[in-house]
C-alpha cells in the first residue's frame, strides 16, 4: 500500500499512526505515475531518532521541488514522489526494501539510509542492478568500492573528521595558543569506521612531526558496555589532547567516565560527537566545551544553509540541532538535480549527470557539491569545526572564514 501526501508536515504527523498498520511504504509529494525516488530508513530500531531525520531532509527536498513545478523528464514535466520503507535498524533487511523499491515500485533513483553498516549492506542493490544511489548516511570510504560508478556520496570521508581537528589544533599552534608538540592520546572503534579515523590522524601527523605526538593509540568494540578501563589508560598517560571516534552509545559512556576520571584536556573530540540536542539534554554542562568535527551545522555562513534552516524550522516547529536532515535534504536535491539535468530517468543518463554534478549553492562546508574524478563519487569537502557552549549554544570554531569566535581551550594535564 502506498500513501500519498501533499505536506511534508501532514505526512509526519500522519505517520507514527498510520505506518504500523499498512506495515509498509510511505510515499509524499506527487501524483501516481511521477517520477519516483526511495530510501530504506531506519525508522525504528536503535538509529530511529536518526532515521526520522533523514526522512525529514528528504521530504522537505523533495516539497521543495514539488513546489517549483517538479522536473522535466523527456519533455514532459513531472512531480517526484519519495517511497519509503523502514528496515527497523536491521542490515540484514535493508538490501531487500531496495529491491523491492527497484522491482515492485519502480523508483528511477535510490537515496541511502543511516549509518556505516546500513549503508555498506544497501550499496550492494544499486551497483548490482544499476541503479543511482546517493549516500548521504554513511562517511566510511570502505562504502564506495574499486569500480563503483553507481554510489555516489554526499559525506566527506571519515578521514575528513580527523584531517579537519588536526588543522584547527595546527591553526592555534599558528596564533600561540597552543604549544607544539602536542601530545595527543586516540581512542578509535574497531570498525572501519574508527579505522579510518586513525588512518585520517596518522596522515596528517606523519606530515607535520613537530606539531604532534601519539602517546595513546588505543582501540575499542563498538558498543561495548564499559569503557571505564579504556579512560583509566587515557588518564595513565601524559597528554595534551584527547581525541575519540566513537557513535553516541559508545560517546555517552566514554565521557561519562572521563569526567569521573577528573581528566581535562586543552581539546576534547568525540569525532561528530558532542552538539546534539540528545547528548547536550542528557549531559547538560559535563558536554561544554567538546569540540567535534562536523559535516553541517546551522550556523554555516551560506545563503543555501539559512534557506534550509528556515524551511525545516518552519515545517516542523522546532530548532535544528543535528546534521542528519541537512546532509539528507542536500543529498535529495542533489539527485533531483541530476535527474533534472539528465532529462530522463534511464539509469546511465542519471549517472552520467551525477558524475558531472556540481551544485555551488550548497549548504555544505565549502558551499559546494561535486565529486572529483579521483574520489570515487565522494566529496572531499572539508569539515566545520564546532564547540558547545556552557549555555547550551554551539560556535563554529573553524575554519577562519566561517568562524563566530574564538575556540575555549581547556588548562590540559
Amino acid at each position: 500500500m502506498v500513501l500519498r501526501f501533499n505536506s511534508p508536515r501532514f505526512a509526519l504527523l500522519a505517520f507514527s499512526a498510520l505506518f504500523a498498520a499498512i506495515g509498509g511504504t510511505v510515499a509524499c509529494g506527487g501524483e501516481e505515475g511521477g517520477l519516483r525516488i526511495g530510501a530504506a530508513l531506519p525508522l525504528s530500531g536503535k538509529h530511529a531518532n536518526v532515521g526520522g531525520f533523514f526522512r525529514n531532509g528528504y521530504e522537505l527536498a523533495v516539497a521543495e521541488a514539488n513546489a517549483a513545478g517538479g522536473i522535466e523528464i523527456e519533455g514532459q514535466r513531472q512531480s517526484i514522489e519519495l517511497v519509503l520503507y523502514d528496515d527497523k535498524s536491521d542490515a540484514s533487511i535493508s538490501p531487500s526494501l531496495l529491491e523491492r523499491l527497484i522491482a515492485v515500485d519502480g523508483v528511477a533513483a535510490l537515496l541511502s539510509g543511516y549509518s556505516t553498516p546500513l549503508v555498506q549492506a544497501q550499496v550492494i542493490v544499486p551497483m548490482r542492478r544499476g541503479v543511482p544511489f546517493m549516500n548521504a548516511g554513511g562517511a566510511s570510504q570502505a562504502i564506495f568500492r574499486e569500480g563503483n560508478e553507481w554510489v555516489f556520496g554526499a559525506l566527506s570521508p571519515v578521514e575528513s573528521l580527523a584531517s579537519t581537528t588536526l588543522e584547527w589544533l595546527m591553526w592555534e599552534q599558528d596564533h600561540d595558543r597552543l604549544p607544539a608538540p602536542l601530545r595527543v592520546a586516540m581512542v578509535w572503534q574497531n570498525t572501519d569506521h574508527g579505522r579510518e579515523y586513525r588512518t585520517g590522524v596518522h596522515t596528517v601527523i606523519e606530515r607535520h612531526p613537530d606539531r604532534f605526538t601519539i602517546v595513546l593509540d588505543e582501540s575499542f568494540e563498538h558498543l561495548s558496555s564499559d569503557h571505564t578501563s579504556l579512560i583509566v589508560k587515557v588518564r595513565s598517560v601524559e597528554s595534551d589532547v584527547f581525541l575519540s571516534d566513537a557513535h553516541e552509545p559508545d560517546f555517552l559512556l566514554q565521557h561519562r567516565a572521563y569526567v569521573e576520571q577528573g581528566l581535562n584536556h586543552v581539546a576534547v573530540s568525540y569525532g561528530a560527537r558532542g552538539p546534539e540536542r540528545s547528548v547536550r539534554e542528557g549531559l547538560g554542562e559535563a558536554v561544554a566545551h567538546l569540540v567535534s568535527a562536523q559535516w553541517w551545522t546551522r550556523d554555516l555562513p551560506y545563503e543555501r544553509s539559512r534557506q534550509f534552516v528556515e524551511l525545516y524550522e518552519g515545517e516542523h516547529g522546532g530548532p535544528v540541532t543535528e546534521y542528519y536532515p541537512a546532509v539528507a535534504y542536500e543529498a535529495a536535491r542533489g539527485l533531483i538535480a541530476a535527474i533534472a539535468r539528465a532529462g530522463s530517468t534511464e539509469p546511465a543518463a542519471v549517472r552520467d549527470a551525477l558524475m558531472a554534478l556540481d551544485l555551488e549553492d550548497s549548504l555544505l562546508p565549502g558551499g559546494r557539491l561535486h565529486f572529483p574524478a579521483d574520489s570515487r563519487y565522494q566529496i572531499r569537502n572539508r569539515c566545520v569545526i564546532v564547540q558547545n557552549l556552557p549555555d547550551g549554544g554551539t560556535r563554529i570554531v573553524f575554519p577562519p572564514e566561517a568562524a563566530d569566535g574564538p575556540a575555549y581551550l581547556g588548562p590540559g594535564r
